[in-house]
């Protein structure tokens, strides 16, 4: 996949010294050189290139309050303080940052390499994202296996589709979820095998057949991925028309990942993924998406995953488990510490919702600080929460064979602010980083 850069314009104050100027946009350029294109330098007040998507101020001046009417007009993206050598923002002027947002202008301070990167890779993912689509693989909205289920699902809505191509730009493309399974099983077992030889993971099903059938899928989503172009997240309703495949994507979209660099959800929730595009594209980390039962929902969450009660723990009102299919989530094994390939959970014998020759992934990341984020369903707001992953959980027998433990902060303000059951979580205290992509994109941190 293509590395997107922002295109940034570096500005001098007229008055401010030239030598000091260009030693700090010098070390800037080595600094950020993966992130930006440094476009010509200009003097503060001129006009801006229409490519422009950010202005950067390597050294602050007095003319930035003498001068801030020529800055309030000629200046209509957003700007970046950068005045060091190390690539931060100095303490000294932070006092002429505060004016120049009190004034009216969106600015950015990093106080961190990690977080100024986050800045400029929202940047270049705004302007580039027009331009971008979801292969989404379904043949019906909300139809299916628990129909009752999924129609209440908001993202099956033209509302839905139609705000998040007017939010971000993206296309959503639709294609048969049926079709893709006729065409993985045309695939010849010795093709799935050489290029099973590709890849390196570690497998604890019983036999041949459900691998290959993952392996054969994964090579027809990537065959329609490439016909398609320019494509950067995938998801197919698997579960609730699991018949039209004999295998669950759960490899695939790993696979797909490390193969393409694309994006992937389960069940067509593309509201999720869209979330986890817009954050796994410009913050570094282990992202996955999966559903949260906290511990406050009682009875409805214990019974769906099939299990007697919660863990217990001194403070169960601020808890929450973390499990989807059977384990932590559909983890790419790129992002995971433990990674593991096993036979499927969700009671194929009586629900018949993914077949005996199905796959799913059990996968693990670090414990300790977490993030968990949701765009809104208007996608004008972003539910960020820290929270702590303590440990995994087993519950043989159930739908939760590893699942995450979770502390939150307040598990009463969980249950007033959450906005779905599925849920984006990061490794990481990311709070920070994300209210920088929120106020890039004009989304309300809540």
């Amino acid at each position: 996949m293509r590395k997107m850069k922002a295109n940034i314009v570096p500005l001098r104050f007229q008055d401010a010294d030239e030598k000091e100027f260009y030693r700090i946009l010098d070390a800037l350029k080595e600094i950020y050189q993966e992130e930006v294109s440094f476009l010509e330098p200009r003097t503060a007040g001129d006009e801006l290139p229409e490519d422009a998507d950010a202005v950067l101020f390597p050294v602050m001046w007095t003319n930035v309050y003498t001068e801030m009417d020529k800055l309030l007009r000629t200046i209509h993206v957003p700007s970046i303080v950068l005045t060091t050598t190390v690539g931060v923002s100095l303490m000294f002027d932070w006092e002429a940052v505060a004016y120049m947002k009190q004034k009216g202008l969106q600015v950015f301070n990093p106080h961190s390499v990690e977080l100024a990167k986050t800045v400029f890779k929202a940047l270049a993912l705004k302007r580039d994202m027009k331009h971008q689509k979801f292969l989404v693989f379904h043949d019906s909205k909300g139809e299916g296996l628990i129909p009752e289920q999924f129609k209440i699902f908001y993202w099956w809505n033209d509302e839905c589709i139609r705000d998040m191509k007017e939010k971000f730009g993206i296309t959503i493309v639709h294609k048969s979820y049926k079709a893709l399974g006729e065409k993985a099983r045309l695939i010849p077992d010795d093709a799935a095998r050489e290029e099973m030889e590709r890849w390196d993971f570690h497998e604890e099903v019983p036999y041949e057949r459900p691998v290959l059938s993952a392996i054969k899928l994964f090579m027809a989503i990537r065959d329609e991925v490439d016909a398609e172009g320019d494509v950067v997240g995938c998801g197919a309703n698997c579960l609730n028309e699991g018949f039209f495949s004999e295998t669950t994507p759960c490899l695939a979209w790993s696979l797909l990942y490390q193969d393409r660099g694309i994006f992937w959800v389960c069940e067509s929730d593309t509201s999720s993924l869209m979330t986890e595009y817009l954050i796994g594209s410009t913050i570094d980390c282990s992202l996955f998406t999966t559903n949260i039962y906290p511990f406050l929902s009682g009875m409805p969450a214990l019974s769906h995953e099939k299990i007697q009660e919660f863990p217990d723990v001194a403070d169960p009102d601020d808890h929450a488990l973390l499990v989807h299919c059977g384990y932590l989530g559909c983890v790419a094994q790129a992002m995971a510490k433990k990674w593991t390939l096993r036979p499927p959970v969700l009671g194929w014998h009586s629900w018949n919702i993914v077949g005996e020759n199905s796959i799913v992934v059990d996968a693990e990341v670090e414990t300790g600080d977490i993030t968990l984020c949701k765009l809104r369903s208007d996608f004008n707001g972003l539910f960020v929460e820290k929270a702590v992953l303590e440990e995994y959980v087993q519950y043989p027998g159930s739908d939760c064979r590893n699942g995450g433990l979770i502390r939150v902060p307040d598990g009463y303000k969980l249950m007033e602010d959450i906005c779905s059951h599925h849920m984006v979580v990061t490794t990481g205290k990311r709070t920070c980083q994300m209210k920088a992509v929120a106020e890039i994109f004009g989304l309300e941190v809540f």
